[in-house]
């Protein structure tokens, strides 16, 4: 599976591997995943007042795309979190073949 991690900043090696591993588990759930596309952000909380990090996964799979969403203090937890959502999403989408 083709992954591409989008960010407006330079992206660790240990965090693009770890987001490497964490999608090619999803081929495990379903095998026909075509792509995926990984946005990572940084954003500041208005209310209160300390950085988040912000993780998107795209997933393309046939027919559809799958997306989730995730915040946390940390990317590795954003990351962890975003994958659960899509991993469940992936579920869904398989059951209703």
């Amino acid at each position: 599976m083709k992954v591409d991690i989008q960010a407006p900043f330079q992206v660790f090696e240990h965090t693009q591997v770890m987001i490497e591993d964490k999608l090619n588990k999803m081929s495990t759930f379903y095998d026909h995943i075509l792509g995926a596309k990984v946005f990572l952000r940084d954003d500041v909380n208005p209310f209160l007042h300390k950085p988040s990090r912000v993780v998107e996964i795209q997933l393309d799979v046939p027919g559809t795309t799958l997306f989730a969403e995730a915040t946390e203090d940390t990317f590795e937890k954003a990351l962890t979190s975003a994958a659960e959502k899509v991993k469940k999403q992936i579920l869904k989408h398989k059951d209703k073949l």
